[in-house]
């Protein structure tokens, strides 16, 4: 039985281990792989959701704004669980210098690294991090590019792929049946974030809460992700139609029934609303980085049931685009996701 190791970032969201807990769990279902998993704060908690509960806590020492540091307590937690699992495979997503690390200790391990395209190609971060971070992601025997626009072929890998998304295998098998139910989808929680993605988090979380009275005869479900973002949004007494909920809820009790949903401009997301059809409205936040990647996920999904909608728009403007989602209902779209492509090429190393 061949074994492989999945190591994720856990923060700020789970953009960095949704999918690769979809790869390995595919893995383990199908192809009999023993699969083990490493992340930390929001992807831990994710993680225990999902039933893997023997995860080592970190403390603020172990990690910085780049992923985990291998030079403190979790790195030789992690070369420790290397050592005793002794997997043929591990794939990592958004750790670049763990993958180094692991890369000068076990030299014979292959690494897959799980990359978002911005991961390599983002003209708006600086040219200094983008060749770190190329130099680093391209130590990695597979290096598969999964979003919403395919990149040529990178010469700095070994080997190099670039597929459509790969979304959450429950996903893929969700059938949509819309009712009154509207969901704010606040991302995976605000664990080690800045002061700006907290606040633009909660901007949208208001939002939602003071349109509800023009929407009486819909439910209006915030899903928070995170205590904090909870409290705040609790802080008030909320419209009878609107619903707060503090826990990661699984994706499948939200889409199956959803009319509309209310979300950030993330690629898994806005991935998995393209898949499935459901009427969303996406909104832009966060640094210029963030910004251009986001709309830059906007313009090459560029799908009928996914419109855009600015941190600085009017009340008003929200509530119109809402209902004109809502009128539109489910669309029938032609998204292919990645997944098969990447288990493919990971079943050749």
């Amino acid at each position: 039985m061949k074994r492989i190791i999945g190591i994720f970032r856990g923060f700020p969201g789970l953009g960095r281990i949704v999918a690769g807990v979809s790869i390995l769990e595919y893995l383990r279902d199908n192809y009999g792989y023993e699969i083990m998993f490493i992340s930390y704060l929001q992807g831990k908690k994710y993680l225990e959701s999902r039933g893997y509960d023997t995860l080592q806590e970190v403390t603020p020492m172990d990690y910085c704004s780049i992923g985990l540091l291998p030079t403190n307590n979790i790195g030789h937690y992690i070369h420790d669980i290397i050592n005793k699992f002794n997997p043929e495979i591990i794939v990592i997503d958004g750790e670049p210098l763990i993958l180094q690390s692991i890369k000068i200790s076990h030299p014979n391990i292959k690494i897959v690294s799980l990359l978002n395209p911005s991961d390599i190609d983002n003209p708006h971060n600086n040219q200094e991090a983008m060749d770190f971070f190329k130099e680093m992601y391209s130590l990695s025997d597979l290096g598969i590019v999964h979003g919403l626009r395919i990149l040529e072929h990178n010469e700095k890998f070994n080997d190099f792929i670039s597929v459509n998304t790969i979304i959450r295998n429950e996903v893929i098998s969700i059938k949509n049946v819309p009712t009154n139910n509207i969901y704010c989808v606040l991302g995976g929680g605000t664990i080690n974030v800045g002061e700006q993605f907290v606040e633009t988090t909660l901007h949208i979380g208001l939002l939602c809460k003071k349109v509800a009275a023009y929407f009486p005869k819909y439910r209006i479900n915030i899903l928070c992700s995170s205590k904090n973002i909870y409290d705040e949004l609790n802080r008030d007494n909320c419209p009878n139609n609107v619903f707060l909920y503090k826990e990661i809820i699984p994706a499948e009790h939200y889409y199956k029934d959803a009319c509309l949903v209310i979300t950030r401009s993330g690629r898994n997301t806005l991935s998995e609303l393209a898949y499935l059809g459901i009427p969303a409205i996406s909104i832009v936040t966060g640094d210029i980085y963030r910004r251009y990647e986001q709309v830059q996920n906007i313009k090459d999904l560029n799908v009928s049931n996914i419109q855009s909608f600015s941190m600085e728009g009017t009340i008003s403007d929200f509530i119109e685009i809402m209902n004109t989602m809502i009128k539109l209902g489910k669309q029938e779209n032609n998204f292919k996701v990645g997944n098969q492509l990447s288990i493919n090429k990971i079943l050749e190393i």
